[in-house]
C-alpha cells in the first residue's frame, strides 16, 4: 500500500470516527452548543519507510556543446551516447569515428543519441568551421 492510500485511508477512517462520535453522542440535548468540525491530517511514521515513495531524481539534461570551448564526453562501450548541440550560425555538426553529421540551424539546439559501439576517443567538431567542440571518449567494457 503506498503512502498515498494509507493517508486516504486513515482520512477515511478519521471522518468515520467523527461521524460515529456525533451520531452517538446526539442522543443528549446540545442543540445550544455550538456545531465544530474538526479534521485531521494523517503524519507519516518515521519508522515507515515507503517503497512506492523513492524520489525519482530528475535527470540531468544530456551536455550542450557548443563554439568556443571543448566539451569532454566520456562513456563506456555499448552506452548511449547522448548530447545537445547549438550553433550561431548554420553549420553541421560531425562525429568522427562514427561518421554522423547533422545540420544545425541557428540558436535550435539539436539532440545527438547514437550508441557508443566503438571504442576510443574521437573528435566533434562544427564540420564547416573546422571547430572542435567536443571530445567523445568510449572505453572499453
Amino acid at each position: 500500500m503506498s503512502r498515498a492510500q494509507r493517508f486516504i485511508f486513515l482520512g477515511v477512517a478519521a471522518v468515520i470516527a467523527v461521524l460515529a462520535v456525533a451520531l452517538i453522542g446526539g442522543d443528549k440535548d446540545e442543540s445550544d452548543a455550538p456545531t465544530t468540525t474538526s479534521q485531521t491530517t494523517p503524519t507519516p511514521t518515521p519508522d515507515e519507510p515507503d517503497p512506492d515513495d523513492t524520489p525519482t531524481p530528475t535527470p540531468e539534461p544530456p551536455p550542450l556543446l557548443e563554439g568556443g570551448k571543448v566539451t569532454k564526453l566520456r562513456f563506456t562501450e555499448g552506452d548511449t551516447v547522448t548530447f545537445r548541440v547549438v550553433s550561431d550560425v548554420p553549420e553541421e555538426v560531425h562525429v568522427h569515428g562514427y561518421d554522423i553529421a547533422r545540420d544545425l540551424e541557428p540558436g535550435k539546439v539539436v539532440t545527438m543519441s547514437f550508441k557508443g559501439d566503438i571504442t576510443g576517443i574521437f573528435e566533434i567538431e562544427y564540420e564547416h568551421a573546422g571547430e572542435q567542440i567536443g571530445q567523445l571518449r568510449v572505453d572499453v567494457k
